[in-house]
């Protein structure tokens, strides 16, 4: 079965550690921290950098989902949208994906980062890619940060969370589009869909996927629907080049 999930504006966003640090002062007055303990979810009570933006690291029971989270918090619930979208980018899941839930609607990932500052966007990949500026067009695949970025003339246009193949390593580290197919089926896995797919060499594709933050694919790029649709429909074509910076990865 093929589970359609949709997702509101992208927002640029990259791991940046900061040593942790205890909450203390107006950390600990900050009243989604307070919420959160109040419910008994933190994980350390340390607030810690998570793509440059103050956040704390918090669990979801069985059947939860990011959207449940949202929805039990006060200081969140008024501005729900948005912070679904900006914990869901953060932590690599779509905010409807069911915590330990069934068939495609799950993911394992239990441990989530919350932000507690929504007036600082996250960052993500460099700002500006000297291997993109002779492109009008330009793809970067992030496997170790299961980031997609989309470049123009060298500078980042949009930044998009993915899921990758399992594997260690993808089998070459460049690549140009070659052609795009709008409904697409696996010819290796048992018909598996994978609408608005680009073909990036192999029997690799860009396509529209689960995304449950972390790789679960067998080697090609998942990205959450609405931004592979955006990629098909408005941004790709083929004949675009793009490489991918390859690494160890792992689930979790």
């Amino acid at each position: 079965m093929k589970a359609i999930f949709l997702l509101g504006s992208a927002v640029i966003s990259l791991f940046l550690w900061s040593p942790s640090v205890s909450a203390q002062g107006l950390d600990q007055n900050n009243p989604i921290y307070r919420e959160l303990a109040e419910q008994g979810r933190l994980t350390t009570g340390e607030i810690n950098e998570v793509y440059g933006v103050p956040s704390v690291e918090v669990m979801l029971e069985k059947g939860e989902t990011i959207k449940s989270l949202v929805q039990s918090l006060p200081s969140l619930k008024n501005k729900s949208l948005m912070a679904q979208d900006r914990i869901a980018l953060i932590n690599k899941t779509h905010y409807l994906l069911v915590v330990h839930g069934p068939g495609n609607m799950s993911t394992d990932k239990d441990k989530m980062f919350v932000p507690l500052d929504y007036s600082l966007e996250p960052k993500i990949l460099p700002e500006f890619l000297s291997a993109a500026a002779n492109h009008e067009k330009y793809i970067l695949i992030d496997r170790p940060q299961q980031c997609l970025g989309l470049y123009e003339w060298g500078e980042l246009k949009h930044c998009f969370p993915i899921s990758s193949g399992t594997a260690k390593w993808m089998p070459f580290k460049k690549f140009v589009v070659t052609h795009m197919d709008q409904i697409h089926f696996s010819s290796k896995y048992e018909q598996a869909p994978m609408d608005h797919a680009l073909h990036i060499g192999r029997d690799y594709f860009i396509h529209e996927g689960i995304v449950p933050g972390y790789p679960a694919s067998h080697g090609c790029i998942r990205l959450f629907p609405l931004h592979a649709r955006f990629l098909f429909y408005q941004w790709a074509r083929p004949g675009i080049p793009g490489k991918i910076i390859d690494g160890p990865v792992k689930k979790g």
